[in-house]
């Protein structure tokens, strides 16, 4: 019984059976109708944009969600900031909430920047005296001058959205929604906004709605995947966002191809044997998807032409994959991606970035690819997983024949500890101490 009560007094957002419906009518009249008719004939279809949607968001954990446009992501944070109201189901918050939804909608652009700060700040709860004590700091991250003095209607985009984000992350809240507000502004005001949430996630309630599955992964603790206003998969990061990207790969007409085609793959792989060597065949255990044309059977890394599992800086480095081809492929891609231990893309190539094209795959034709690389770059040191594919097409247009997820699992050594993700192997530096005339004949 002490449990449950605790575990009743940890969340800072709990939805049960959330749902919100929308009446669309065909034409203006039909509003007329309706209200004359009060409910004895309908002149609207409905539209339910979330639907029997239920979750609990513990205080401090910072939840993404993702979804296709149009799936329901933003009328949900709409329902948790009480901008709308729900149809049905029950939805209770605790705590402050600062929404980065539409920045600066309620800005009025006839204000001066420094109004406008007073004014949203007041409507966000703060007092006077509080927003006086943070007004510095404010001005400080929206870093945009003496403009913070003129009407907010003579602003650049770019001004306009740096000061709506410095006024809502400012205001000290207990639950932070952002939707896809990083991706307006330039690089160094993106940056120091994923700083300034990251500090955040610290210690405070995050709900981050974005369609980078990088960030998601990298920002999130928890992950919850919508689709058609009902909540699709729910669970850790790196498994939600690979079961979109399949479904997003696969599209919704071929939603079910992936489970039937995993189990093809995975069948045609068991029961032709690969070549024999150092190649890891691929079994049913490693997850996988794509439309069956191709089956990738084995995969090999070798790191200074030895395979042990590890990768050492600085060494060459071999990455192949044995194919069969179970019907023609006209455009063939071939590609590799690296992923550390949260599911970041690190390094990856492929063979249409790299404008080396490969000739058609002809049906029950078997094929060997090997990516040679000639230096493995200063990785950090860790763990890290390789997935390999087959497409067919172009980048922008192409469908996958067969993608493995973490096909392989390798330790990455470096030469010396990095001062990122990883670094150049191999840095010459030049020092030396300059004398007074040639400092005097450099222009500085």
């Amino acid at each position: 019984m002490i449990n449950n009560k605790k575990q009743m007094t940890t969340f800072a957002v709990r939805a049960k059976n959330l749902s919100k419906c929308y009446q669309i009518y065909a034409q203006p009249l039909d509003r007329l109708k309706q209200s004359l008719w009060r409910g004895r004939k309908q002149f609207y279809k409905e539209f339910w944009a979330i639907q029997d949607v239920s979750f609990d968001i513990e205080k401090g954990e910072t939840l993404g969600i993702i979804g296709s446009n149009g799936s329901g992501k933003s009328t949900l944070l709409q329902l948790i900031c009480g901008i709308l109201k729900p149809t049905q189901g029950e939805l209770e918050v605790r705590g402050k909430i600062a929404a980065l939804l539409e920045l600066g909608a309620g800005f009025n652009l006839e204000f001066t920047g420094r109004e406008n700060v007073l004014m949203n700040a007041a409507i966000m709860g703060l007092t006077r005296a509080e927003i006086e004590s943070r007004y510095d700091d404010i001005v400080a991250f929206a870093d945009i001058g003496q403009f913070i003095h003129q009407p907010v209607k003579t602003y650049s985009s770019g001004m306009y959205v740096r000061l709506a984000f410095a006024v809502a992350i400012h205001v000290s809240p207990d639950i932070l929604v952002v939707d896809e507000a990083l991706a307006v502004g330039d690089l160094r005001f993106q940056q120091k906004c994923i700083s300034k949430i990251r500090k955040f996630c610290e210690n405070g309630t995050v709900i981050f709605v974005s369609h980078d599955t990088g960030a998601v992964k990298e920002l999130c603790s928890r992950v919850i995947w919508i689709d058609s206003g009902k909540i699709r998969m729910e669970g850790k990061p790196k498994a939600v966002a690979e079961k979109y990207l399949e479904y997003m790969y696969e599209g919704k007409s071929g939603a079910g191809t992936a489970v039937s085609s995993y189990s093809s793959i995975a069948r045609d792989t068991q029961e032709t044997a690969v070549e024999p060597g150092e190649f890891s065949p691929v079994g049913s255990h490693i997850r996988q998807f794509g439309d069956g044309r191709v089956s990738i059977k084995a995969v090999r890394l070798l790191s200074g032409g030895k395979n042990h599992g590890v990768v050492y800086s600085g060494k060459s480095c071999e990455i192949s994959m044995i194919m069969k081809a179970n019907a023609d492929v006209s455009q063939p891609i071939a590609g590799y991606l690296v992923k550390d231990r949260l599911g970041r893309d690190v390094i990856g190539d492929n063979t249409f970035l790299m404008q080396q094209n490969i000739s058609q795959f002809s049906k029950n034709h078997s094929y060997l690819i090997t990516f040679k690389i000639d230096i493995w770059p200063n990785l950090q040191e860790g763990d890290y997983t390789l997935c390999l594919a087959l497409a067919d097409g172009t980048m922008s247009d192409h469908t996958q024949c067969h993608l493995l997820h973490d096909a392989l699992i390798f330790k990455s050594v470096p030469v010396r500890m990095p001062a990122g993700i990883f670094s150049i192997s191999n840095t010459d530096l030049v020092f030396e101490e300059m004398s007074a005339n040639t400092q005097s004949s450099l222009t500085l």
